[in-house]
């Protein structure tokens, strides 16, 4: 039980701290969609959910792409 607890506590460690400017990042798309939606309320009912898909799906690639490059460092 113990072994299993700990190996919770480092995944979940390992998220917040490895994944911790994503989640910020993330955050920030959704403030940022909800800015667009009260400046331009007509054409965020149209487009309000392709910016926060196109916010997120950078902010996913440049993850991945930092991550990339942080692997392949430590080669």
């Amino acid at each position: 039980m113990s072994k299993t607890l700990s190996a919770v506590w480092e995944n979940l460690y390992g998220l917040l701290v490895d994944d911790g400017w994503l989640a910020v990042g993330a955050l920030g798309a959704v403030a940022i969609t909800w800015l667009f939606a009260v400046l331009a309320p007509d054409a965020a009912e149209r487009l309000g959910g392709a910016l926060l898909l196109v916010l997120i799906s950078g902010l996913v690639l440049a993850n991945l792409y930092t991550a990339g490059q942080r692997i392949r460092r430590a080669r």
